[in-house]
C-alpha cells in the first residue's frame, strides 16, 4: 500500500513540476493586468497551463532540447496563451454567433426561403 501511495505522490509531483512554468508564466501575466474578475483571472490563468502543457511537450517531441531551455519556452508560451484568451473568447463567440445563419442560409437558401 505504501508503495502505491509513494508512486501516487511521485506522479503527482511529476505533474506539478510539468505545469509549473506554464503557471507562472500566466501568473506573471495575471500580475500586471488589472480590472479582471475572478472568473476571468481563472479562466486565463487555466488557458495558461493548457495551452503552455501542450504546446512544451510538442516542442519538446519535435526539438531535443534542454529541459531547463523547454521550460522557459513553456514559461513564454503561458503568458503568450493568458493574453490571448480574450481576444481568443470573443472571436469564437462571433463566430458562434454566426454559424446558425450561415446553416440557415446554406440548406434553405437566403433568408430561411425554399
Amino acid at each position: 500500500m505504501e508503495q502505491k501511495i509513494l508512486a501516487l505522490l511521485d506522479a503527482f509531483l511529476a505533474f506539478l513540476s510539468g505545469i509549473a512554468p506554464g503557471a507562472i508564466g500566466a501568473t506573471v501575466a495575471l500580475a500586471w493586468r488589472k480590472g479582471l474578475t475572478w472568473r476571468e483571472r481563472f479562466t486565463q490563468l487555466a488557458v495558461g497551463i493548457v495551452v503552455s502543457w501542450f504546446a512544451g511537450r510538442a516542442i519538446g517531441a519535435i526539438w531535443s532540447l534542454d529541459p531547463f531551455v523547454l521550460q522557459g519556452i513553456a514559461f513564454t508560451i503561458g503568458m503568450i496563451a493568458f493574453e490571448a484568451t480574450p481576444r481568443f473568447i470573443a472571436a469564437a463567440a462571433d463566430v458562434a454567433g454566426t454559424i446558425p445563419a450561415t446553416l440557415r442560409d446554406r440548406f434553405l437558401g437566403k433568408g430561411g426561403e425554399q
